[in-house]
């Protein structure tokens, strides 16, 4: 019997990566200009090389851009809209709420606190979730199925009474299935999943038809 449903944050409950590519476009924008660069290339190079708040600086001298006062605003734009602009999907409200009313509710996500909490806080998750997991918190990381029986420790669930939403192969599949949890496959943007990844139960583009894939699940 399924007890307790267990997500991942980043790239799961919100679109990352179009979050991130907006950020990089703001806080780019005057360094782009000033430095007489595409801004469309400089935020894929960005994209590419994984550029977060702390790397900027670098990421800029790196490029070439040396003038302090543009590295430093550059810098304060970047971490400034980071947390500004984050929104969660529309449709995790309503599916949170109603999973929450059958089911124990679980979050887990890699990273450090500084950058997990206010996006945990912005969303109102612990509003939803009986269990929330920050790998910096626990001092151990998704795939390690150690974080992963941390989670359902704290939710008083074994693993064959639970399941895993995530974005990640590597991170979500792998690590719940090393937990012995099934997982869903939430695949925002068209990746091939890897031949040697475990097979997930099901793959969705977004969070609207997990509803019903998880009550067809607990009812087989």
């Amino acid at each position: 019997m399924l007890r307790a449903v267990l997500f991942d944050l980043d790239d799961t409950l919100y679109d990352l990566k179009a979050h991130w590519i907006a950020c990089l476009r703001i806080a780019l924008a005057d360094a782009a200009h000033a430095a007489h660069c595409d801004l469309d290339a400089l935020v894929h190079r960005a994209l590419t090389a994984k550029i977060w708040i702390n790397q900027m600086p670098d990421f800029l001298r790196a490029e070439g851009i040396t003038d302090p006062r543009i590295i430093e605003n550059t810098f304060a734009r970047y971490r400034d809209i980071w947390f500004e602009t984050l929104t969660l999907d529309p449709e995790a409200p309503a599916l949170l709420t109603a999973l929450g009313a059958r089911y124990r509710l679980g979050l887990v996500t890699n990273g450090p606190s500084w950058s997990q909490r206010p996006k945990i806080e912005r969303f109102d998750l612990t509003s939803y979730m009986h269990a929330i997991i920050v790998s910096e918190e626990v001092g151990v990381a998704k795939p390690d199925p150690q974080i992963f029986h941390i989670a359902l420790n704290a939710l008083a669930v074994a693993p064959d009474e639970a399941l895993f939403v995530g974005d990640s192969p590597e991170n979500d599949l792998w690590g719940a299935a090393r937990a012995g949890m099934p997982a869903i496959w939430v695949n925002r943007h068209g990746a091939m999943l890897p031949v040697d990844a475990p097979q997930p139960l099901a793959v969705v583009e977004g969070l609207r038809d997990l509803l019903a894939i998880i009550r067809a699940y607990d009812s087989r």
